[in-house]
């Protein structure tokens, strides 16, 4: 399926779409093309060239958006590598997301409060704090800003706006 990048319209990137979303948009007059792919869409009544990536013109928030906490983000945050040792989780079977303040204490499921960590490590660490285990974290959880796969994205676009100055 060919996906479509979408700007705001201060050329920052907010998504991807779908190629049919992405042409209702510009159908409408709610975006335009700014950059094309190198095909074209054949219909019954005429030949469309498909675009890459589209602008659309009322302004959408890039930054700042609320990110919901999930497993995935977790790991992806930290790499998967498990903030108590430092090793890198290859199998899925050793990754977990441990709670630095246990739930029994009062800790939450955010992203503030939980860190990735290898089977072994969350076992050791049990329901205890860092502190009370005697293990240290290799850095202080965050919530990320956005996706690392909207990062991969944003930095797509920022390469192609950029190819097309020169």
């Amino acid at each position: 399926m060919h996906r479509v990048y979408v700007l705001n319209n201060s050329y920052e990137c907010v998504s991807l779409t779908s190629l049919a979303r992405a042409l209702m948009l510009v159908d409408e007059g709610k975006a335009e093309v700014t950059k094309y792919a190198a095909g074209v869409l054949r219909t019954s009544s005429s030949v469309l060239r498909v675009p890459k990536i589209i602008r659309i013109f009322r302004y959408v928030r890039a930054y700042g958006r609320t990110f919901r906490y999930s497993n995935r983000g977790v790991w992806e945050r930290d790499d998967y590598v498990c903030q108590y040792c430092g090793v890198k989780i290859e199998s899925k079977a050793d990754l977990t997301a441990d709670h630095v303040l246990p739930r029994s204490i009062g800790g939450k499921e955010t992203y503030e409060n939980m860190v990735t960590a290898c089977t072994a490590c969350n076992r050791r660490k049990g329901n205890c704090t860092p502190d009370q285990a005697g293990m240290r974290l290799l850095r202080k959880p965050f919530r990320p800003p956005m996706s690392k796969r909207m990062q991969l994205v944003m930095q797509e676009v920022k390469a192609m706006l950029a190819e097309e100055a020169w």
